[in-house]
């Protein structure tokens, strides 16, 4: 009697035991306490800001609640430079941003605003998520003291200018903001212009002020910040395609356990083939909204004139490369990955 009851005593400690495991298996993971993490962005209303409050969403959901994110659009946390340090120092625990600004880290991340690149919206979104490509250049960012979670597609370049452009003449002798690369350096002064390196919050106010004639970006950016009001004409040559790169902190994200970390790469990642569709959708919005308000300053360039930038542009990577040759591998590569899944 006594080893009966025993036996059954055993038997279920056992089975409850079995099953504590089995929940435990199958519940999300937990971080050791609470956490929350800041993700930071200069733009508003556009693909980086859907990708933080997504990537947010998910990790949440992904870790039973116990990783949460605030946002923090419109440079709330800081002009794109003190967005970088941030994360890279570990005052923000998450940013994104265009690679070009990382260039002075490291010149590789130069490699995206390759003239000619990518044909397309589509195609650009079929190499960056590529996991070849992906666990490359995602892999740039650690030895400077962040980890890569995530590459998006942002949106096709064009010129945002104070008097109408349609061919490459059309920019002679002016100073145009432009991110921070030698391959945007060398596209512009190709065309006789001058570039200069300044974030999109700078860029308003130096057009309204005189010291630059234009800026060189996607248009749903330019149009969230109502930069038609400045820069009546915007051109869309399409010669380069805007990407945008999601970092963490790397001491941050190693203080998380593994599975936590597991998770929000996943996650990061997971969130990529959502975007295009955002991408696509602001570029058509963005576009009615430039004509509405600005009836004649849309520029839809005719196939000759967007060949005059073509030819003027497509020439520079020789040079990029001669002047930059730690770059020369990336370029390459990226490149080559174009053209397979072209």
């Amino acid at each position: 009697m006594t080893c009966r009851w025993h036996t059954r005593r055993w038997l279920g400690s056992g089975l409850v035991f079995g099953m504590l495991v089995m929940a435990t298996l199958a519940a999300p993971p937990r971080v050791e306490a609470d956490a929350t993490f800041k993700c930071g962005i200069v733009s508003i209303n556009d693909v980086q800001h859907e990708w933080c409050k997504r990537l947010a969403a998910r990790v949440e959901k992904a870790t039973n609640g116990s990783l949460k994110g605030q946002v923090y659009p419109a440079a709330q946390l800081g002009p794109t430079p003190r967005l970088i340090e941030g994360v890279q120092f570990g005052t923000i625990e998450i940013i994104m941003t265009p690679p070009d600004f990382l260039i002075g880290l490291d010149p590789r991340f130069m490699a995206m605003t390759a003239p000619y690149l990518f044909e397309s919206l589509d195609h650009a979104h079929r190499v960056l998520n590529d996991k070849e490509y992906l666990d490359r250049f995602l892999a740039l960012p650690e030895a400077k003291g962040m980890i890569g979670l995530s590459m998006v597609v942002y949106g096709p370049s064009g010129f945002a200018m104070r008097t109408p452009v349609h061919t490459p003449d059309d920019l002679k002798g002016k100073k145009i903001r432009m991110n921070a690369t030698p391959f945007e350096r060398n596209m512009l002064a190709a065309a006789g212009a001058t570039g200069v390196a300044m974030g999109i919050n700078e860029a308003l106010t130096a057009i309204q002020q005189g010291i630059v004639d234009g800026v060189q970006s996607a248009p749903h950016i330019l149009t969230a910040f109502k930069f038609y009001d400045s820069a009546k004409y915007y051109a869309h040559t399409g010669h380069f395609t805007v990407t945008c790169m999601g970092l963490a902190n790397k001491k941050w994200f190693e203080s998380l356990p593994p599975n936590v970390q597991k998770a929000l790469r996943d996650e990061a990642r997971a969130v990529q083939p959502e975007l295009i569709e955002v991408s696509r959708q602001m570029e058509v919005n963005a576009v009615a909204a430039w004509k509405e308000n600005t009836k004649d300053g849309w520029m839809e360039l005719t196939p000759a004139e967007k060949n005059a930038f073509r030819s003027r542009f497509e020439g520079v990577d020789a040079k990029v490369i001669q002047e930059n040759p730690a770059a020369k591998e990336m370029i390459e590569f990226v490149r080559r990955k174009a053209r397979e899944l072209k």
